[in-house]
């Protein structure tokens, strides 16, 4: 019985220290901006986004900072093709995963958020703090020449999910 009860207090406390877990934020790149109506056009297909709360596209540097609703779920490839579909490509995309607990990272390490799954490559074994940037790997979210570089180390080792993302620190 004691055994129990141990086991149902510590799956609360999991569930509650992850329980805000989310997206806050992402930063990306974006190649092809050359004017302001290229901004605009990147910039108004991510708003489209349900779980977008802002956007702030930067012209000079070709990137943008986009703010998600809190508690809503955030669809990463769902920007990457928001920004394709305005007629330009992904260089990068780095996205902030706030958590109110410090998780253990290592190579391979499996991580599940809304229904997807996200694997770290090339990364130090550590504890994580509670805001971490991930950088997504994936032909969607970098040029060519750089995926050619990760491709290799993207071996898919998580189970049951519909979508795993390759991430890194």
């Amino acid at each position: 019985m004691k055994r129990l009860i141990f086991l149902l207090i510590t799956v609360a406390l999991f569930l509650t220290a992850n329980s805000n877990a989310q997206f806050v934020s992402v930063e990306i790149g974006v190649n092809g901006l050359t004017c302001s109506a290229c901004t605009r056009s990147v910039e108004m297909s991510i708003r489209k986004l349900d779980f977008v709360a802002d956007v702030q596209m930067d012209l000079e540097n070709t990137q943008g900072t986009i703010t998600f609703k809190p508690g809503s779920t955030v669809d990463i490839e769902k920007i990457a093709k928001a920004v394709v579909s305005a007629g330009f490509s992904v260089r990068f995309l780095n996205a902030v995963y706030k958590t109110d607990s410090t998780f253990q990272v290592s190579e391979n390490y499996c991580m599940s958020y809304s229904g997807a799954t996200y694997q770290f490559v090339k990364v130090t074994a550590g504890k994580m703090p509670g805001n971490i940037t991930m950088k997504f790997i994936g032909k969607e979210f970098l040029p060519a020449d750089e995926y050619k570089k990760w491709k290799d180390s993207l071996k898919a080792q998580c189970k049951d999910s519909k979508s795993t993302y390759f991430v890194t620190l």
